[in-house]
């Protein structure tokens, strides 16, 4: 049957109001996302090219200034070396010492889940607590540290005021809280692994070294190279740590690249400047992404 013209035109409306509808709800979600995401994005990459003090002062176009000025700052390329030595070291650690601990977790006989959930607190404090813990923990007078040292007869260190030790120091607590989540992630993955190759690989005679560097190691690179990424944007972006433990000293011993954009833009307050840092951190997370997804399509591929 067909239907009357009426009817047709009707069911029309109909849809048409349905849609209205789905688009008048999405409207404040929309303009939500513009006022807080798109507006200042856009707005940071203006104020790269402009000087701005805050407050009422006037928004002055100045060019290419603001970027000439940060490449001609031997300072801003030692916080990137820093960083990037910092990213490497923690993350490279915390890799190999999860590695261990996964290995170590999935051997375990008895109470796996319960060494799971206890190796899991130190990623659930918050990195200002976890800072001022280990600040009291460094302390070159009082601290437990430097007293176990005394105790065993050696001199104490002063952890965070030494050009070389400042910067360890912080590579150990990021070591020491972010471990764990190195370990859970790469003992699910090895949980995750089919038990059909173990047990073909054992039957042939293959050893518990074969066992790890022929089936495991393989399977795990992808998970692996997915964990150090995470773990490298985060190391990347530390600033409490450094802001409670350092201060970014001695001298600029331990000034990472986000305490280099405190220094350089907030405290004199040039927005300009700081825009120019953050999108110079962002370039380099960019890089740094693009680097890890060619190794992980490769990875893929083989």
């Amino acid at each position: 049957a067909i239907a009357p013209p009426a009817a047709g035109i009707q069911r029309g409306r109909s849809r048409h109001a349905d849609r209205s509808a789905k688009y008048v709800f999405l409207l404040p979600a929309i303009i939500y996302l513009l006022i807080l995401g798109v507006f200042p994005l856009l707005f940071s990459v203006y104020m790269v090219f402009a000087s701005w003090q805050g407050g009422s002062r006037e928004i002055t176009w100045v060019g290419f200034d603001n970027i000439q000025r940060l490449m001609n700052d031997n300072r801003f390329w030692h916080s990137l070396r820093l960083t990037m030595s910092y990213v490497a070291l923690a993350a490279g650690l915390e890799l190999v010492l999860g590695f261990m601990v996964a290995l170590a977790l999935q051997g375990a006989s008895w109470g796996k889940n319960s060494l799971r959930l206890l190796f899991a607190l130190p990623m659930l404090l918050p990195p200002i607590a976890v800072s001022f813990t280990w600040r009291m923990l460094f302390d070159f007078n009082r601290g437990p540290l430097n007293h176990a040292l005394e105790n065993l007869g050696l001199e104490p260190v002063t952890w965070l005021a030494g050009q070389q030790t400042a910067i360890l120091s912080l590579v150990i607590v990021d070591v020491w809280q972010w471990t764990p989540f190195v370990a859970l992630a790469v003992l699910a993955a090895m949980e995750s692994l089919p038990p059909e190759l173990y047990e073909s690989a054992t039957v042939d005679g293959a050893s518990t070294w074969s066992l790890l560097r022929d089936i495991t190691l393989p399977l795990l690179k992808p998970y692996i190279v997915a964990v150090v990424l995470l773990r490298a944007i985060d190391a990347f972006k530390i600033f409490d740590t450094v802001f409670i433990l350092t201060g970014g000293g001695p001298g600029t011993a331990t000034e990472v690249l986000t305490f280099y954009a405190h220094v350089a833009g907030f405290r004199p307050f040039n927005m300009g400047f700081t825009a120019t840092v953050a999108w110079a951190m962002v370039i380099v997370m960019t890089v740094i992404f693009f680097f890890y997804l060619r190794i992980f399509r490769r990875i893929q591929e083989d």
